[in-house]
């Protein structure tokens, strides 16, 4: 008899009301433990949002026209095999890395990133027809692929240690006091463009995109600022294969007739033909590094234009150098004339101004007519998280805990964080007022 009693339950959970048994059973004790197990079906990993184009042409944030170039650095030839590169055997001043140091082929990553950009703009913004080319040519003129600055791209295409450029001071350059509390350009005076296709944090705020659908917006991440920067080129109406609209939209981005010509003009030369470099492993020990923060009043690089307003060096011939003697004035070719004979003096007749030359004719410029979005100058991040950032509670039963966010819902602007709770990790939804980032 002892042996029948389980039989017979057995029998009786085959049932259909056995079934609902058990089912209330399990549901019991899902209530009596907690949440935990609705913890643990919680998804950790949103799908990433559809890529959208703004329908109205954005501008730069801050009513900045052109950027500075990246500040040029002496040369510095890389060795063969990044991945086997010992640390104590690169210099230890970040000046001496520039963008002649590399190879100059594309770089795997980059080139992924490219194209991969490519294809979500056209899923997104099929009339804009931009192309990976286009986007290459930019991101070499901006970083040499992300690449200045003795920076590598690791395996997921992020510069490291990371790309900035020179402080928006206004000292011949355009003044942009900070706007993202130092998140993406480490500076909280002054904004700085940052990454390898050089956003501004303001501008960054507006396009900034998740390119390869990590749940991040970085812009020191090769496919998630070429894609922002397909989204920038591609807002608004045109179509890029078009020379105008191209123009017009290069021009947006740095509004400079000679960056629109060198850009078009390799973007042309990688639709030829270009090389790819393999990818390799970042050195040991690399990405520890501190990033290179160019001070203000750096010289701009080789591989962009200096951005207007910037003090011009003037250009002096080499007989005009300080200190040099004053050439010789050259022979007459004809027969020596006897010097004339001195004659009563005479007053010389006031002499005519002389007639102002004619300013020469500038090179005429598209003029662009799109009108900006209005969150394109807003200083507030609308999306101010990502997931995985580390964030600290500021309100509420959690006070101080610092967790990471799971998920960002950007209609509600919450953040669900995890936190423990004695043996139990629970999801809790926060307002974007009660929780700060933790740099």
């Amino acid at each position: 008899m002892a042996l029948a009693t389980p039989r017979v339950a057995l029998d009786a959970l085959r049932t259909t009301t056995g079934r609902r048994i058990a089912g209330a059973v399990v549901a019991i004790a899902v209530t009596t433990t907690g949440v935990a197990a609705v913890a643990a079906t919680e998804p950790q990993r949103q799908e990433r949002p559809r890529l959208v184009v703004p329908p109205v042409a954005v501008q730069q944030a801050g009513g900045v026209s052109t950027l500075p170039a990246l500040p040029a650095l002496p040369p510095l030839a890389l060795p063969a095999g990044n991945s086997s590169i010992p640390p104590e055997s690169l210099p230890l001043e970040p000046q001496t890395w520039g963008m002649s140091s590399v190879a100059s082929g594309i770089p795997a990553q980059a080139l992924a990133a490219y194209q991969a950009a490519e294809r979500l703009l056209a899923e997104a913004d099929p009339g804009c027809k931009i192309d990976w080319a286009l986007l290459a040519g930019i991101g070499k003129v901006e970083s040499d692929h992300g690449r200045w600055g003795r920076n590598l791209l690791d395996a997921a295409g992020t510069a490291v240690p990371g790309i900035f450029g020179i402080p928006l001071t206004g000292s011949g350059v355009a003044r942009i006091t900070d706007t993202d509390g130092g998140r993406y350009d480490r500076d909280v005076v002054y904004d700085r463009a940052v990454g390898p296709m050089q956003f501004i944090p303001g501008t960054w705020k507006s396009v900034g995109a998740d390119g390869n659908g990590d749940g991040r917006r970085d812009p020191q991440n090769m496919s998630d600022a070429a894609t922002a920067a397909g989204v920038y080129l591609c807002s608004g109406s045109g179509d890029l294969t078009q020379p105008s609209d191209l123009t017009r939209a290069v021009l947006r981005y740095n509004y400079s007739m000679d960056y629109v010509t060198k850009v078009t003009s390799i973007a042309a030369s990688y639709r030829a033909g270009h090389s790819v470099v393999p990818a390799t492993a970042l050195p040991p020990g690399y990405a520890g590094r501190s990033p290179y923060l160019p001070p203000a009043g750096s010289q701009p690089g080789p591989g962009a234009s200096a951005s207007p307003g910037a003090t011009a060096r003037p250009s002096t011939a080499p007989s005009s150098k300080p200190g040099a003697p004053a050439p010789a004035p050259k022979p007459s070719s004809g027969p020596a004339q006897p010097a004339p004979k001195p004659t009563a003096a005479v007053p010389a007749p006031a002499p005519k101004p002389a007639p102002l030359p004619k300013p020469a004719v500038p090179v005429p410029l598209p003029k662009v007519t799109a009108t900006p979005l209005p969150s394109t100058t807003v200083a507030v991040d609308p999306d101010p998280f990502s997931v995985g950032d580390t964030v600290k509670i500021t309100a509420g039963q959690y006070l101080g805990v610092s967790t990471k966010v799971a998920k960002v819902d950007t209609v509600k602007n919450t953040v669900t964080v995890s936190v423990k709770v004695g043996l139990v990790t629970i999801p809790v939804v926060l307002p974007y007022k009660d929780v700060v980032l933790v740099p």
